[in-house]
């Protein structure tokens, strides 16, 4: 079933402190990626302005080492996601928004290094273990099928998702200002794809690993505790998946949930206008995941959270 996860979430105000910075993280005590399980720990650290320009250049990459990577969609979902901590020891800072570049290992065709692929950063800046010495991304297997009807692997997306803990990986940037997280705890951004505006709110729509930015904005509002930010405003997600299967990070939505259990609302009211049909579309989605649709739609028309007008 299509799942769509939209959270509406709002704190109360307060002024931000002008003490040191200092941060730390608190929740989740852990995260658990299938099989494998991070720690983020409590860590205090000494706030440094961090450049949004590039330190590393194709030419002279930083090596780090892989530390985790671990598959993160359902055995059914169609295609693989993974996610994946790199170890930088604090070499490759970076802000929440940015993107690393990836240059895959081996020669092309030509036989020349491979190009770099950009891959958006999908921690905060703090890293999934809080200490500043890692970045994570959020990667999709690409394979597709050519017009000669062959099976072609993507290079580098290939590369990143076969990493085994231990092997290096070859880092460049970090670049990007176009996305960078609003510095002021209070401003409202509309996420589109790669767009945004400053409004009342902060918007959010991605879909698949479009959500690893916005991976990395929530960890900083609602995973860790700096002095000079606490996160004030409303913060709204629309995230799209094919299959409930497809869906990432599902057990960090749980623990904001946790976190803030009455700032996430049940009043979404659907609207919908078009051909005749969409009930036994959503019929079969539903049953899919073992949902009796007339049922569900029934409680929403009670609720009038379910509006339809068909022709």
């Amino acid at each position: 079933m299509a799942v769509t996860v939209n959270a509406a979430v709002s704190l109360p105000s307060s002024k931000s402190s002008s003490l040191s910075f200092k941060n730390s993280i608190t929740i989740p005590e852990r995260i658990n990626f299938n099989k494998s399980i991070l720690y983020p720990r409590n860590v205090n650290v000494g706030g440094n302005v961090i450049s949004i320009r590039a330190q590393f250049k194709p030419k002279e990459p930083y090596v780090g080492k892989c530390l985790l990577n671990t598959k993160i969609t359902g055995d059914d979902a169609p295609g693989e996601t993974w996610h994946m901590v790199f170890s930088t020891e604090g070499e490759v800072p970076y802000r929440e928004g940015q993107s690393i570049g990836v240059i895959a290992d081996g020669l092309d065709k030509n036989g020349k290094l491979h190009k770099l692929r950009l891959y958006s950063i999908a921690s905060s800046a703090l890293g999934d273990f809080g200490n500043s010495q890692t970045v994570s991304l959020c990667v999709k297997r690409l394979v597709y099928t050519n017009e000669q009807g062959e099976s072609v692997k993507g290079v580098c997306s290939n590369f990143l998702c076969d990493l085994k803990p231990g092997a290096d990986v070859k880092i460049t940037g970090p670049v990007g200002k176009e996305m960078l997280m609003p510095k002021d705890p209070n401003a409202t951004v509309i996420m589109v794809n790669h767009l945004y505006v400053h409004l009342v709110s902060l918007l959010h729509l991605a879909t698949g690993t479009g959500i690893a930015p916005f991976r990395s904005f929530l960890w900083k509002m609602f995973f860790e505790k700096h002095d000079d930010y606490k996160f004030n405003g409303l913060a709204w997600l629309f995230l799209g998946v094919p299959t409930s299967s497809s869906l990432l990070y599902p057990e960090e939505f749980e623990k904001m949930k946790e976190k803030a259990p009455n700032n996430f609302r049940d009043n979404t009211y659907a609207y919908m206008c078009g051909l005749k049909g969409i009930d036994d579309i959503m019929t079969s989605l539903a049953a899919r995941d073992g949902i009796d649709w007339l049922e569900y739609k029934r409680q929403l028309k009670k609720s009038e959270q379910w509006n339809v007008e068909v022709y």
